[in-house]
């Protein structure tokens, strides 16, 4: 589940207070001078137009990160996570994006230390006065990067994912005719069947629905139909309420109320996953996997349609 309210907390402060001019030598990569090291401190150790690297540490997880814009159109990211090498790539020109983890899989503290690397870093670089004005793009994609792995399931093996840029739409998406508003068919399907019996899997198997919308945008303040399934439910919908007046930004692709990423129903959908099954630092949300999964294009290519 995000931690919302602590990116709003920290929006505006800066998480390594770190200048570093390049105007002398215009697309210079400087190396920025070493600070002290803290708990919870992001350190910058090179910077330029085309380029930023640097170090987070928390508790006993270091986090190195490495962002590079290979072209105006192109950016390369790399984030490794106690020692787990995370890569990603996104290319404007073509529309293609991808990202993968190698067969990594991240546990609770590697969770903790990227939210806190994502709160220092969106801090650093989007304020709530710009968080509609356009950023680098090799920052922008190393920050949706640690957005989308802020809430990977744990312990979840993350492979190659590739996501092109999908189809982006607005409206509201249609409740169903003759559907209640709240459906759970396990109760029913395997009243009699064992926890670990086949019947239970198969019935649990069968009421599983993707709901992949692409990019479809929620509206800024307003009711939605949010959808998710689940080991303990069927498809489950529900009339949420989301945006940047909702309680702890519902329906927010990543953290935080003023980021670069905007509200969508996919992002919806597993926002009340987490919240109802326990967050992506809970041993138990492989749950949300799917919703996990369907929001990844949200992720790396949704625009702040709220700021």
């Amino acid at each position: 589940m995000k931690r919302r309210s602590r990116f709003i907390a920290q929006i505006g402060v800066i998480g390594a207070a770190l200048l570093v001019s390049t105007a002398a030598v215009p697309n210079a990569v400087v190396a920025a001078e070493v600070q002290p090291w803290g708990t919870d401190q992001l350190r910058i150790t090179a910077s330029g137009a085309n380029q930023d690297s640097g170090t987070f540490a928390r508790s006993a997880t270091e986090i190195e990160f490495a962002a590079t814009a290979t072209s105006a159109l192109r950016a390369d990211v790399t984030l490794t996570v106690g020692g787990k090498k995370f890569v990603a790539k996104k290319d404007l020109s073509k529309g293609v994006a991808q990202w993968s983890g190698g067969g990594a899989a991240l546990q609770p503290d590697d969770h903790d230390a990227i939210v806190a690397f994502a709160e220092d870093l969106s801090s650093t670089w989007v304020s709530e006065d710009n968080s509609k004005a356009a950023i680098p793009l090799h920052r922008d994609s190393i920050l949706r990067f640690a957005l989308l792995l802020a809430e990977a399931p744990v312990g979840v093996k993350i492979g190659t994912q590739d996501v092109p840029r999908p189809v982006e739409r607005y409206g509201k998406r249609k409740l169903p005719e003759g559907t209640p508003a709240v459906e759970s068919c396990i109760e029913a399907s395997t009243a009699n069947a064992s926890l670990d019996s086949a019947e239970r899997g198969a019935a649990l198997a069968a009421c599983q629905e993707s709901n992949e919308d692409g990019i479809l945008y929620t509206g800024c303040n307003e009711n939605a139909w949010v959808v998710h399934d689940a080991d303990s439910h069927c498809f489950l919908g529900e009339t949420i309420y989301v945006g940047p007046a909702s309680y702890d930004c519902m329906g927010k692709c990543g953290g935080g109320c003023f980021i670069i990423t905007g509200y969508t129903y996919d992002c919806a959908d597993h926002d009340r996953c987490g919240r109802a099954h326990g967050g992506s630092t809970d041993p138990w949300d492989s749950e949300c996997g799917d919703e996990y999964w369907e929001a990844d294009d949200d992720f790396l290519w949704s625009t702040n349609q709220c700021g």
